[in-house]
């Protein structure tokens, strides 16, 4: 890849991702767009995430920590602000970025200079690596991304400036990407890729604690903006939609019903989709990192 490339920051801001880290900062290594710099932002961990960090040798690594612990939306804000990259791409601390995620998303917002941002479709993947599922890439409708957040947000690319115009609330814990989304979706564009180019982690059911917070959030986000871009009928239909979700993740918490936090309609994996994400892993598994890969 030459060097008179764009340069893209990956912003990745972590708490206690545990032993997760490791792939995700090798899926950086193993891109094949190499003009990047990664802004890893620790969130307060406590678990030797920060210490492996602060381990990698290359200059294209910045490794930054206060100490304390400030939320998801506080940290994606400070990542926009210490970027130096023309394009900002998120990812998790937790998930992986396929080898040809970034070359796909730079190609496309240069070929596409009226595209403000471009998220992809995903692979999900267990605790082990394994590839369970495929979320497609398609673009959502507004009342999807009212329902759903309708884009993988761990999966966007966006220019630079306009992310910085496009902040994060943090008066949305748990939804700040559907509120984020929201705003983006009504005044810009924003395109998807349909082939899978991040690999995110499903871990099945979520504390039910999180949920419900999420879900108090998405009805205030729905108060909020609803009525002005889906209409009053829209917005009584979401605002009951997720009452019920609230419900029945409560219910299936206490009744300790498996399943009811698990449901989000994925596609099965076909055996030469299945082949390629194989190989992807691989590739990542076997990148070095410098400072890992010594002694």
């Amino acid at each position: 890849m030459e060097r008179n490339t764009p340069l893209v920051t990956v912003g990745l801001p972590m708490y206690n991702p545990g032993r997760f880290l490791d792939l995700a900062v090798r899926s950086v290594f193993a891109q094949t767009y190499d003009n990047w710099e990664l802004i890893i932002l620790d969130d307060g961990s406590t678990d030797g995430s920060l210490e492996l960090a602060r381990r990698i040798r290359d200059p294209r690594v910045n490794v930054f920590s206060d100490g304390k612990n400030r939320g998801l939306p506080y940290r994606l804000n400070q990542i926009l602000d210490l970027a130096s990259g023309q394009f900002i791409a998120r990812m998790d601390a937790d998930d992986l970025m396929h080898p040809e995620r970034i070359e796909s998303q730079v190609k496309h917002l240069l070929t596409h200079p009226e595209v403000d941002a471009v998220t992809t479709g995903a692979i999900l993947i267990d605790r082990e690596n394994r590839p369970v599922a495929l979320r497609k890439g398609q673009k959502p409708s507004l009342l999807e991304v009212f329902r759903r957040g309708g884009y993988l947000h761990a999966s966007l690319m966006a220019r630079a400036d306009w992310y910085r115009g496009h902040r994060y609330s943090e008066a949305y814990p748990r939804a700040e990407d559907r509120e984020f989304f929201i705003r983006a979706h009504v005044s810009s564009r924003i395109d998807v890729l349909e082939k899978a180019l991040y690999f995110y982690r499903w871990y099945g059911n979520v504390r039910p604690e999180a949920f419900l917070q999420g879900y108090a959030s998405e009805r205030r986000i729905m108060w909020r903006y609803g009525p002005r871009h889906v209409g009053w009928g829209a917005t009584i239909f979401l605002l009951a939609m997720s009452s019920l979700k609230s419900v029945a993740v409560s219910v299936g918490s206490y009744l300790k019903i498996p399943g009811v936090l698990e449901a989000r309609g994925f596609a099965a994996l076909t055996p030469d989709l299945q082949g390629e994400v194989q190989r992807a892993l691989e590739r990542i598994e076997a990148t070095p990192v410098p400072g890992w890969n010594e002694g």
